[in-house]
């Protein structure tokens, strides 16, 4: 890890709600999903075929590889391309670099801006795989897909943030290039574990399943939903003892990596892929529910934010609402008061350059990532009983009065 000590508030996690009026990840495991999951893990040589039709349909790709994780399917994809060097953003997980690595490639990192996003042709392309990722939730295949085939580059598309559903995959139904998909339990389809590869190139074929695997994610998955749904003195106990377990920290700094993470390039399991198949049929409905939800809450709160202000980000390809805060020092007081209001935050990435394993790989400084990571929050827009369009925006708005306030005390 390469840390300033000047920043170390920075590196403060969100503060959970006492009393959680919404979740990051929130469960999709309704009744009706949790019956289709078991019927379909019943099946599994069928939920196999029966998967990677539907991800081959919906996406316009020949072949599905199913792997056990979202980064094992990124190694895949690199491996297929033959590319020894993969230029990707280091406003990223350290997932993405893993599974490069994982490959036998070499990351090369770039630097990346809000609004146009990483930096991809301030490197030498001709020959090298490029990661799309859609970082803060831009639209990277439209903004930089076509600039990077012309000078030589292949263009690897990673959707693990996305709103997977179907809808989604058919907006790149005209593309050719690989497309990697995860399943895993804090991505937006709300799956298992497990993840995909999509393309047309010879060589990639249907694989097996493992048979063991899963069945704790999905107590873990009903066990939410039941819990999301549950009255608040319920919600609070859970939330309290959650906060008191082995490994939970306040701060970001005890868990940068300090070496690259491995990757089991093994098969997925049978309860990860029945999961998957039975969320996907009702994923359409999701992303509908949680773009609306995103638009509205932009659309009330960007003219009157002075804090900070929405990126302009898809609402079918991010996790959540971003929001970027004018200076540095104000994201986790905003982050505070929405708790408080029981709105849960995050802030999701360091930059690649500044962790031990990765630093190795940029040319030089990235002045615009490193001015960019402590000013970024994202608040979770995904559909769920309470977070509903108003109480979004009562919190944010009261946040932004919150640090005013505390500005205006200190000055």
């Amino acid at each position: 890890m390469i840390l300033d000590q000047s920043e170390t508030s920075d590196l403060w996690y969100a503060p959970v709600p006492h009393r959680p009026a919404g979740y990051l990840h929130p469960s999709r495991m309704t009744a009706g999903r949790l019956a289709a999951t078991l019927r379909a893990a019943a099946r599994p040589r069928h939920t196999l075929t029966g998967l990677a039709g539907l991800l081959r349909e919906h996406a316009g790709r020949d072949r599905c590889l199913l792997a056990a994780t979202g980064r094992a399917a990124l190694a895949h994809a690199v491996q297929h391309t033959g590319a020894r060097e993969v230029v990707l953003s280091t406003f990223n997980c350290p997932a993405v670099a893993d599974a490069v690595l994982a490959a036998g490639a070499r990351p090369v990192l770039v630097d990346t801006d809000p609004v146009t996003g990483p930096a991809y042709t301030s490197a030498d392309l001709d020959g090298r795989a490029v990661i799309l990722t859609n970082g803060l939730g831009l639209d990277e295949w439209r903004a930089h897909a076509a600039r990077i085939t012309e000078r030589g580059g292949v263009v690897l598309l990673d959707l693990a943030q996305a709103g997977l559903s179907p809808r989604v995959l058919r907006r790149f139904r005209g593309t050719s290039c690989p497309v990697v998909l995860s399943f895993g339990e804090g991505k937006q389809l709300g799956g298992l574990g497990g993840g995909a590869l999509l393309t047309s190139a010879p060589g990639t074929g249907e694989n097996g399943l493992r048979s063991g695997g899963g069945l704790a994610a999905l107590r873990r998955a009903v066990t939410a939903r039941l819990v999301s749904h549950a009255p608040g003195a319920v919600r609070t106990a859970v939330a309290r003892a959650q906060s008191r377990t082995p490994g939970w920290s306040h701060t970001k700094a005890d868990h940068l990596p300090a070496e690259a993470g491995p990757v089991d390039f093994g098969a997925p399991s049978r309860w990860e892929a029945a999961a998957a198949a039975a969320l996907l049929r009702t994923a359409d409905r999701v992303a509908d529910r949680a773009a609306s939800l995103h638009q509205r809450v932009r659309a009330a709160v960007t003219a009157e934010l002075t804090t900070c202000r929405p990126l302009d980000s898809d609402p079918d390809l991010g996790p959540g609402i971003e929001l970027l805060f004018h200076r540095p020092g104000r994201r986790f007081l905003f982050a505070r008061a929405l708790a408080e209001h029981g709105v849960p935050s995050t802030w999701n990435y360091y930059p690649l350059h500044r962790l031990k394993p990765y630093a190795p790989y940029a040319a030089g400084p990235l002045a615009g990532a490193d001015s960019l990571w402590p000013r970024v929050l994202t608040v979770p827009k995904q559909p769920q009983p309470r977070l509903t369009a108003p109480l979004l925006v009562a919190a944010l708005l009261a946040a932004d009065r919150a640090v005013r306030r505390q500005e205006a005390g200190h000055d």
